[in-house]
């Protein structure tokens, strides 16, 4: 059998959907297992560290690594992506500006308020004041007041103020490269690829 017709078979070969499909899902998990590695990554953040916790990045829910996903277009070729519009600055890093007036970067607490009224920085706010707390801005911070004064080391009544929300003008994320395929995973797959010439 001849290069071309070697050629020729192959693509016909990875035209079935059964094929593509088992090296789209091959694909999607070596990138999946990038961002589970975490291999290379920046740190996390001391901001990001005292609003969630500690961990590893990108993975504190799992909802990007999930949604890396595989789609076999035209029966011929086999796409790779995510459908979640921050994969593309959380891979290659840069800045986000704010489009408005400022970004609301949550504060440490602030995470077990979404839990109890919405992720939003309004429905945090709506649901605080609606509450009977007062919410106010110092500075470059959203806060808001505890209802009642608590008694400090002196003994004395005082306020209790809890910052909500760090107000930036923009915010640098590291790149945190997840989205490649090394030398030895297309090796693996072209392997894959290359298979499906025994079945012919």
């Amino acid at each position: 059998m001849g290069v071309i017709e070697t050629l020729d078979n192959l693509a016909r070969s990875l035209e079935t959907p059964s094929k593509l499909g088992t090296i789209g899902g091959m694909a999607v998990e070596m990138i999946r297992g990038k961002i589970h590695s975490g291999h290379g990554f920046a740190p996390l953040s001391p901001a990001t560290v005292d609003y969630r916790g500690s961990g590893r990045p990108l993975q504190d829910t799992g909802s990007l690594r999930d949604s890396i996903t595989f789609k076999v277009v035209d029966g011929q070729t086999v796409s790779v992506g995510t459908n979640k519009p921050y994969a593309a600055i959380q891979n290659n890093g840069g800045v986000i500006n704010a489009k408005k007036n400022w970004l609301w970067i949550p504060a440490a607490g602030t995470r077990q308020l979404q839990r109890r009224y919405g992720y939003s920085p309004t429905d945090i706010l709506n649901g605080l004041k609606t509450e009977g707390y007062s919410i106010f801005r110092k500075g470059r911070t959203m806060c808001y007041r505890e209802k009642r004064k608590k008694r400090n080391e002196s003994g004395n009544l005082q306020n209790v103020d809890h910052v909500l929300y760090y107000l930036k003008k923009s915010v640098e994320i590291p790149a945190r490269r997840f989205f490649y395929l090394t030398d030895k995973e297309m090796g693996l797959l072209m392997q894959e690829a290359g298979s499906a010439l025994e079945q012919l």
